[in-house]
């Protein structure tokens, strides 16, 4: 049964998935697209949907929740640039476009990106 399942958990560590997840959230936001996993993409828009939301408010408080996340302070003046981007938008800040199996192992690869407004 799927009662109550938060997250994917993707084979990892708790620690290994949280600085997993933070790596691939900093690059999204310094590079606005990464490819990567299907299973992590969908697990990383649930974490750069909620960022921006933060970046947004603008407040003391949820910024230095953005920066608690975020692996570079490069990473973070680059949001400051993109969270005007989406001033009327709630939320659907990604978009994930399928790209196919990988060679090696055959896992489903997807772009992941950041929407342009």
């Amino acid at each position: 049964m799927r009662h109550r399942a938060g997250y994917r958990k993707l084979n990892r560590f708790p620690s290994h998935r949280k600085m997993m997840l933070r790596n691939l959230l900093t690059s999204l936001i310094i590079h606005e697209r990464i490819v990567t996993t299907e299973a992590r993409a969908k697990e990383l828009r649930r974490l750069a949907d909620r960022v921006i939301t933060w970046a947004k408010k603008d407040t003391l408080h949820d910024w230095r929740k953005v920066y608690s996340l975020l692996l570079s302070k490069e990473a973070g003046k680059h949001l400051e640039e993109i969270k005007d981007r989406f001033e009327g938008r709630d939320g659907g800040y990604t978009r994930i476009i399928p790209l196919g199996e990988r060679r090696g192992d055959g896992s489903f690869q997807v772009i992941i990106e950041l929407i342009k407004e």
